[in-house]
């Protein structure tokens, strides 16, 4: 794990870059009074610490895939980081959380039909070893999804 340690003006690049990932360094540059160049090392390092990542996000909804459904698992539990990493490697699985509560793991599963989330239910989710009991909710409509959050001092 790396020490870096993030200042007001990472935070506010930061800031900047999750209302729009595209803002040209120029704009935040004079938006924070410093240098393009400074700008642009500050991102390039924050990239390559993996304190952001810069991406295109998809609405599932939108590109075809009109079926998403998120999913509780109870696992066996010295199996709780192999099956999150097996459920990881899925492409129909977009998120993996292991959690506490009723469920140990939750995942977002994103397919293009009610017949593949049931043939991923019931053919891939079987196929993984130390799945106990499953809970499936479909999502009607997406209300919110803010990939941003306050970065704290």
């Amino acid at each position: 794990m790396s020490n870096f340690v993030l200042d007001d003006f990472d935070r506010e690049i930061i800031r900047l870059l999750q209302k729009d990932g595209r803002m040209p360094f120029l704009t935040i540059a004079n938006e924070l009074g410093l240098a393009e160049g400074t700008v642009r090392r500050r991102v390039a390092k924050l990239l390559d610490e993996g304190l952001v990542q810069i991406v295109g996000i998809a609405d599932p909804f939108k590109v075809g895939l009109s079926t998403v459904a998120v999913v509780g698992l109870k696992v066996e539990r010295g199996k709780i980081e192999t099956i999150a990493s097996e459920l990881s490697a899925l492409s129909e699985v977009r998120y993996v959380a292991l959690c506490t509560g009723n469920y140990d793991l939750v995942i977002e599963v994103v397919v293009s039909s009610n017949d593949e989330l049931l043939t991923f239910l019931v053919d891939t989710l079987s196929a993984i070893k130390g799945i106990s009991n499953t809970g499936t909710s479909i999502v009607l409509k997406v209300a919110k999804q803010d990939l941003a959050w306050d970065i704290q001092s």
